[in-house]
């Protein structure tokens, strides 16, 4: 499975479109997270947020907003016929929209490929194979495996939490917010949490935001401040000391760094 162009929580204005009569050239995977209209054999089809659609290489693609803002995750690839094989295998569905229930792990999968993607990790074709890879297997799981486990159990709830933590970094989390919405008290809810994932709320909140950090620093060139609001600090010189204390170098360095790499 090949990446030829990938795109992690974009935004666009209420008249975003797309028209492509001819497909794109290559499979094209979109993860919804607002409403969207979808136009298929010449009919409109109104889409809710947290779906999903697989675009088959050739079939036409015409989707736009609804409402005042549209954004997706999305992905653009090809297949050899072993993996186009593969994929039927799974069971997933092309050129027909789909809901999914929660897909955040899914997102979260996206974000990971998308850092690849422009990072100068050695192995990052390697790593992107294997995101790709996981991420259609967990499709298939979400579209077709019935969860007999029980919903409520503190492990679901603590992993759709720290699911949530890492694919929204901007978030402005407060520890007693959240243990109020499980009805545990805060000491009792951070006692869970470490001892479930080995490190406390806050150390992956504020990891989350320099995961988020260093990917917006080496694949674009929005200003440190406007980056530092991004990643849910308020204070620029806030974020920039987190930032040097996890990294040992500043964001401006960073940056530096890694537009010399690519150079």
């Amino acid at each position: 499975m090949q990446i030829n162009n990938i795109g992690f929580h974009h935004f666009h204005d209420a008249d975003f479109r797309i028209e492509r009569p001819n497909g794109s050239g290559d499979y094209l995977f979109l993860l919804l997270k607002t409403p969207a209209i979808f136009t298929m054999n010449g009919k409109d089809i109104d889409t809710e947020q947290n779906s999903c659609i697989l675009f088959k290489k050739g079939t036409p693609q015409f989707y736009r907003a609804k409402g005042t803002k549209f954004s997706n995750d999305w992905f653009h690839f090809d297949l050899s016929e072993d993996e186009l094989s593969y994929m039927k295998s799974l069971n997933i569905p092309f050129d027909r929209v789909v809901p999914i229930e929660n897909m955040n792990e899914l997102s979260l999968i996206v974000k990971n490929m998308c850092f690849e993607r422009y990072s100068d990790n050695q192995y990052k074709e390697e790593s992107m194979q294997l995101y790709i890879r996981l991420f259609f297997i967990k499709l298939s799981e979400k579209l077709h495996f019935v969860n007999t486990n029980n919903p409520s159990s503190y492990f679901n709830k603590l992993s759709i939490i720290r699911t949530n933590i890492y694919n929204m970094p901007y978030h402005d989390w407060n520890i007693e917010d959240v243990a109020h919405q499980l009805t545990m008290s805060t000491s009792y809810f951070q006692h869970l949490y470490k001892k479930q994932f080995g490190t406390s709320v806050m150390n992956d909140v504020i990891q989350s935001r320099i995961d988020h950090a260093k990917y917006l620093l080496s694949s674009t060139d929005i200003t440190i401040v406007q980056i530092s609001e991004m990643c849910g600090y308020k204070c620029p010189s806030h974020f920039m000391r987190q930032f040097k204390l996890r990294m040992k170098v500043t964001p401006s360095e960073y940056r530096k760094k890694m537009t010399v790499w690519e150079v």
